[in-house]
């Protein structure tokens, strides 16, 4: 892991998140492991708000959501997520996952010329955690868990080096 994607994990997890209505009733469920069905559910609830629809008109096709053990991570190319067994143990970490995942889905990491946003590997990249998913991101905090909560995550990824503003 990058400095940087380290960096992006830590000031997503300082923000402090509050947990949405949404998620308590599509993510919560018997003790232990939510159930990737679950995610699948909220998923598909935040895509077909009309507020994602309208910002992220590109990406308008179902995702495929897959689980399995470790770590979330999401495929544009492919349009599928995986929400892992580590952030499916409670319904805070699993939205925050859920959304995280998302925010990659709809940023690319190439800029509108084509050229890649930062590097693939090496101490400057920041794994898909770049200035353009940081946006996007905060948009989808935004609208999915309010204002405040943008706020914070905003305040953090400027706190760890990560601003989104240019």
């Amino acid at each position: 892991m990058t400095r940087l994607q380290e960096a992006a994990y830590s000031a997503q997890f300082a923000a402090g998140l509050p947990v949405s209505e949404l998620a308590h009733v599509l993510l919560a469920g018997d003790e232990g492991v939510i159930h990737v069905r679950q995610c699948a559910a909220y998923i598909e609830a935040i895509r077909t708000t009309a507020w994602f629809t309208g910002a992220f008109a590109a990406h308008a096709g179902p995702v495929t959501v897959v689980g399995g053990r470790g770590v979330s991570r999401a495929d544009a190319g492919e349009w599928w997520v995986k929400i892992g067994t580590s952030d499916r143990s409670d319904v805070g970490r699993c939205e925050v996952a859920c959304l995280h995942e998302l925010a990659h889905l709809v940023t690319s990491d190439r800029g509108p010329g084509g050229d890649l946003r930062e590097p693939v590997d090496g101490k400057a990249s920041s794994k898909g955690h770049h200035h353009a998913w940081r946006v996007n991101f905060g948009l989808i905090v935004r609208m999915t868990l309010g204002k405040p909560a943008a706020r914070r995550l905003r305040h953090e990824f400027t706190a760890w080096g990560l601003p989104t503003c240019k």
